[in-house]
């Protein structure tokens, strides 16, 4: 299936990210700068098609949300899981729901108003952090006497779930393990760093996707209500998948103070990454502990 117009423009912009870098393979990595990072190119032969579309630039980007009322992309992974012998049937552990409602009742709050939808994993996992999360939200709220309030229907994505990128996906997870996302880019066995970049590009195109589709709906449902007020677009998923759609939306903001933070953070459970397109930068989305 061809992607989107829009998508298209953006996967062309990480293109032209990575070409201007001049990053060939072989080159080690971590001689690069850290605001020159060839972030998660997109590998090439996915996305030959889009080669004739003009690469968006950053502020066209932050238009493309900003103009649907969206100023804050919010990345937040499950909580704590039982193992399963099915992967994709993992649920929460009572630890996993406690993380889930703190998320929501503290910096959830801080992020409200939310989009009309919420994108979310179809893994039960994430679609449990998710309702836990805006209940505890929404209670929190109705005890704080906010006044009217609006929590979003819950949008379930099958290309959030980590489990479509196989099988190298598991392969390389198996290998590095839960570790911030700079081990997967940056290792001595250029093979790994290559599926890594090929099986995370893939899953960051596939969430732009999805993130610019919301804010197509965002923006017929906001056509008769105030798009002054910024709201968050919430998006549950999975750790190292989670923040490679993060840091590849920070790229095509030029949000490169953030990068190196996204990189270099072990995303824990129920936690995550807030982009605020508004401003351009990125922060840690962090629960009290529990």
């Amino acid at each position: 299936m061809m992607p989107s117009p829009a998508v298209a423009k953006l996967s062309s912009a990480f293109i032209g990210i990575m070409r201007s870098l001049h990053c060939e393979r072989g080159q080690p990595l971590h001689l690069l700068p850290s605001s020159q990072h060839p972030l998660l190119p997109l590998p090439i032969d996915t996305v030959a098609d889009t080669s004739s579309h003009v690469p968006l630039a950053p502020s066209e980007i932050q238009k493309t949300f900003l103009e649907s009322g969206i100023t804050k992309i919010a990345f937040i992974r499950h909580g704590n899981t039982s193992p399963a012998s099915n992967d994709f049937e993992r649920t929460l552990t009572e630890l996993g729901r406690s993380q889930s409602r703190a998320a929501g009742a503290s910096y959830g709050i801080d992020l409200y108003p939310f989009s009309n939808v919420a994108l979310c994993s179809s893994a039960p996992r994430c679609v449990e952090t998710a309702n836990l999360f805006l209940g505890s939200a929404a209670e929190t709220m109705q005890q704080d006497d906010v006044g009217d309030y609006a929590m979003p229907k819950l949008s379930l994505q099958e290309q959030m779930y980590d489990g479509t990128m196989q099988p190298e996906g598991s392969r390389l997870f198996a290998k590095i393990g839960y570790a911030p996302i700079r081990s997967y880019l940056e290792n001595e066995n250029l093979d790994d760093v290559e599926a890594a970049r090929i099986v995370l590009g893939n899953y960051a195109r596939s969430s732009l996707d999805i993130m610019v589709g919301a804010t197509t709906k965002e923006r017929r449902h906001n056509a008769s209500t105030d798009t002054d007020i910024g709201r968050t677009l919430l998006f549950f998923a999975h750790a190292v998948y989670l923040p490679s759609a993060a840091l590849c939306l920070a790229a095509a903001l030029d949000c490169y103070n953030g990068m190196d933070l996204i990189l270099d953070t072990n995303t824990k459970e129920a936690e995550g990454y807030c982009i605020d397109i508004d401003k351009e930068n990125v922060s840690l989305l962090c629960r009290p502990k529990t």
